[in-house]
């Protein structure tokens, strides 16, 4: 199974059901799935190798959807880029993966000179509209000028008619700065990506009645796996861009009776000090999930006392995990708090000590993770993914314990340690205990 069989499952199934909301444009799964056909015959009529990567420069968009699977099943690889990246570092990126051709929104034509300048290796750029500059040798292709003329539109999961360019497990690279500040480029495959959406679909038991809030990028692993979750279990995909204007997007969810909402601990700082946030009912909602990054306790004890009756998942998970790796579930949330709670469905976590033993509870050691969400390593960085891949397992970089119910605690990342009186002590503590007194 591939990761585009998601939405063509999905496209069989649900195929009148609305599957992506965008400002005022609105697409069911059989539109989308149109859409996606369109993009996989455009994609797979390039003159590229099977297993080519193919960098995709857009923001969140029923377009960036289409395109996102179209290039898989078109036999390619997609490397998703950071919209708000310099263009130096996009260039390096596209220079690294070796990338055949990049998909660009009109809105960011201005990087494309420097893109081209540092990818030697780009034969096509693609645009939504045409673009006036000047492209060299490289061949420039316009989505809106698709000519579709005797192609076979068939809505049929099974129309298999395109052509098998490639048969290889990597699905997607995603690029991550990690704490070298030098990007690196995780290789995910489709067994990663689809154990991971299937297991995160399991503990939000998500159904295709759930719509999502989506104000993640989709070039960030956790925006990508709230698409592919979405894709999967037939939902509603409601997408904002618009995160600066918080109570815009408090009034989209109401508009359109969102059910999950998924931020990182700074949006939902933002959405607690500096909007109505905590005075809206959201009565059609049913979840916030929560990740990238460590949310103070103080800050989680606000979003509870703002909303007791939802259900407000804490998770942990790195882009080489693909990307989740533990979730802490919401009925033990008031007992745990500071947890990162226990491993998704299908994952082994495991709290190691320097010799590569498991460490008794209570203990701190690095948190490690096996399973089949571990990436498939570094792309161009074999010594890299020596040092955070042993014996089949991830060494994550974070420093962590077990209490005595099985529930993960992260003390730190392994540079930000420090001993003081001989006891191993963080500085993300030394954040939450200022925060508290602050507070």
């Amino acid at each position: 199974m591939k990761i585009y069989d998601l939405l063509e499952k999905s496209a069989f199934q649900f195929g009148e059901r609305t599957a992506i909301i965008h400002q005022e444009e609105r697409i069911n799964y059989r539109e989308l799935y149109r859409q996606y056909c369109l993009f996989t015959r455009f994609l797979d009529s390039l003159d590229l190798p099977g297993g080519s990567r193919i960098a995709i420069l857009y923001e969140n968009s029923i377009n960036y959807v289409g395109l996102f699977f179209a290039i898989s099943r078109a036999g390619f690889v997609a490397v998703p880029l950071d919209t708000s990246q310099k263009p130096d570092k996009l260039g390096y990126i596209i220079s690294d993966c070796s990338a055949g051709a990049v998909i660009i929104q009109s809105k960011y034509h201005r990087v494309l000179k420097g893109i081209m300048e540092h990818g030697k290796s780009l034969e096509f750029i693609i645009s939504d509209k045409e673009i006036k500059a000047d492209f060299g040798e490289i061949e420039f292709h316009s989505l809106s000028g698709i000519n579709t003329d005797g192609w076979n539109e068939s809505l049929s999961p099974n129309d298999r008619n395109y052509s098998e360019k490639f048969s290889g497990e990597l699905a997607a690279i995603f690029y991550t700065s990690g704490s070298t500040g030098t990007p690196k480029g995780v290789k995910l495959s489709h067994k990663n990506l689809l154990s991971n959406t299937y297991a995160t679909v399991e503990y939000l038991e998500l159904k295709p009645e759930d719509r999502i809030m989506v104000i993640l990028p989709f070039y960030y692993i956790y925006g990508n796996s709230l698409l592919l979750t979405h894709i999967a279990s037939g939902g509603t995909i409601v997408i904002n861009n618009n995160f600066m204007y918080p109570e815009l997007i408090l009034d989209t969810m109401e508009k359109e009776k969102v059910t999950g909402f998924s931020g990182v601990p700074s949006n939902f700082m933002i959405l607690l000090n500096k909007s109505t946030f905590s005075k809206r009912k959201l009565e059609s909602l049913r979840y916030f999930t929560q990740a990238g990054g460590s949310m103070a306790p103080e800050i989680i004890k606000r979003l509870m006392k703002a909303f007791p009756n939802k259900q407000i998942f804490i998770m942990y998970g790195q882009t080489e995990a693909s990307p989740r790796v533990t979730y802490l579930p919401p009925d033990r949330l008031s007992e745990k708090i500071g947890s990162i709670g226990i491993p998704i469905p299908g994952v082994d976590v495991r709290i190691m000590n320097e010799e590569g033993f498991e460490v008794p509870t209570g203990e701190v050691g690095e948190l490690t993770v096996a399973g089949d969400n571990v990436m498939l390593g570094y792309w161009n960085k074999d010594d890299e993914e020596n040092q955070v891949i042993k014996e089949n397992r991830l060494y994550t970089g974070d420093f962590a314990k077990k209490d005595e119910d099985g529930y993960i605690y992260i003390i730190g990342r392994k540079k930000e340690i420090v001993k003081a009186a001989g006891n191993r002590v963080s500085t993300k503590e030394i954040e939450e205990r200022i925060l508290e007194h602050e507070n």
